[in-house]
């Protein structure tokens, strides 16, 4: 009883000294919303967000497609196929990533339509990817200094996810990816509207529902980065993430005047 208390003891301060060391800065864009859920291996992500940049230049990073590495570390390359649809891009990205232990890499391939609304639909194309189905929807919304961004997906994997690792962990990941990939397109698009890109990306949850006790000693063993791991309910507060924006590129970068 005295061991397993001082366990949790030790577990408990590694946990709240993690999360004074990841307190954020400054704030940029406005998270208005996000969830992320998995419902029998699917999982499903919305998100709304207020960028301060004119929608015309989100909707330009968006559909870069040949530079679409530039949203997430974790893509490796990205490339337009040939499709035999006038109105659709044919667009493969490989992505190598890791949870913890757990490292995948992985194909997507997804057919890309240009709606009339100005917003974009993705279908992912299964006999091309590793996953077994998959959507996803952009809604662009703005004026000459703000845009509203609504972003809707599903994703069902086809491979192997260890139980260890489960769909807790792979919740916290999506939406730490989905975060900095948004504050990159602001990034971006503000670099390529000739405004001064934010020095600090937006301080925003990376997760919103408990994690009990066996979680967190869990996760901490496993060694899984400690900024997936959100309101613990043994710390009683919450993990919080920022990335620098020069990382993506910098206004001496050519490729995001591209």
């Amino acid at each position: 009883m005295m061991q397993e208390y001082n366990n949790r003891h030790i577990v408990v301060s590694c946990a709240c000294l993690l999360m004074c060391l990841l307190i954020p800065l400054a704030r940029t864009a406005d998270l208005a919303e996000l969830q992320v859920s998995e419902t029998q291996g699917i999982y499903s992500i919305n998100l709304v967000m207020q960028m301060q940049v004119p929608a015309r230049y989100v909707r330009r990073v968006l559909t870069d497609y040949e530079h679409i590495y530039r949203l997430d570390s974790a893509i490796v390359d990205s490339k337009i196929l040939s499709s035999s649809d006038d109105g659709v891009v044919r667009v493969r990205i490989r992505i190598a990533d890791c949870i913890a232990f757990f490292c995948k890499k992985i194909d997507r391939v997804e057919d890309v339509r240009e709606l009339e609304y100005g917003g974009l639909q993705a279908t992912i194309v299964p006999s091309l990817s590793n996953f077994r189905s998959g959507y996803a929807e952009w809604k662009i919304l703005g004026t000459e200094e703000r845009t509203q961004v609504i972003y809707q997906a599903q994703m069902e994997p086809d491979f192997f996810i260890p139980p260890l690792i489960g769909s807790y962990f792979v919740k916290q990941k999506l939406r730490k990816s989905i975060l900095v990939s948004m504050a990159r397109i602001e990034c971006i698009a503000r670099i390529q509207a000739g405004l001064v890109p934010n020095s600090e990306l937006a301080p925003v949850l990376v997760a919103d529902e408990p994690a009990d006790d066996q979680t967190l000693r869990t996760a901490l063993l496993a060694g899984v980065d400690p900024t997936l791991i959100a309101r613990a309910s043994a710390a009683d507060s919450t993990v919080r993430d920022h990335n620098d924006c020069t990382r993506p590129c910098s206004m001496r970068d050519i490729s995001c005047q591209l």
